[in-house]
């Protein structure tokens, strides 16, 4: 069974046309990444842009980390030694429900496997078990209101909407 979000993700780096290192970024998409950085005031500088990819998101963040506290890219703030974690509403909220959304999602990859072996069990096919494992899991988070765009993503990725 995929785990949710078990999939690859890159760091890449933004560089000015004398090689200087601008930007460190990750994304499981940096050329729809990118396109949001085109609003930033040093966009005109990016001359050309490289990609490391891990096999999923989490290692990509890492790296994303340890390269932007290593290699100390131009524009990067949050590798900067002035950098504070802005003490926002958004923030704080994030920070209060981030164990409460883990527990979430493990119980829902519980939620999915049980779905999977209980439809294994009625004689379902392989995939047909997966793809009622996953349904039954994206349910589980649509209920909790939490991870309203997980969900959108989940159901897109099943074909469920365009």
């Amino acid at each position: 069974m995929s785990v949710p979000n078990d999939r690859p993700a890159a760091v890449y780096r933004l560089f000015a046309a004398d090689g200087t290192l601008l930007y460190i970024g990750s994304s499981y998409d940096p050329d729809h990444r990118c396109k949001s950085h085109r609003r930033k005031p040093w966009w005109p500088e990016v001359h050309h842009r490289t990609e490391e990819w891990h096999p999923r998101r989490g290692a990509a963040y890492r790296a994303e980390m340890e390269a932007i506290a290593k290699e100390r890219a131009k524009y990067n703030e949050m590798g900067s030694p002035s950098y504070r974690t802005p003490d926002t509403p958004a923030v704080r909220s994030r920070k209060l429900l981030a164990g409460a959304r883990q527990r979430l999602l493990e119980e829902s990859w519980a939620v999915s496997e049980s779905a999977r072996k209980a439809h294994l069990a009625e004689g379902a096919s392989g995939d047909e078990a997966e793809r009622v494992g996953q349904l039954a899991a994206i349910d589980f988070l649509d209920a909790t209101g939490l991870f309203a765009g997980s969900v959108k993503e989940r159901r897109r990725r099943l074909g469920l909407t365009s």
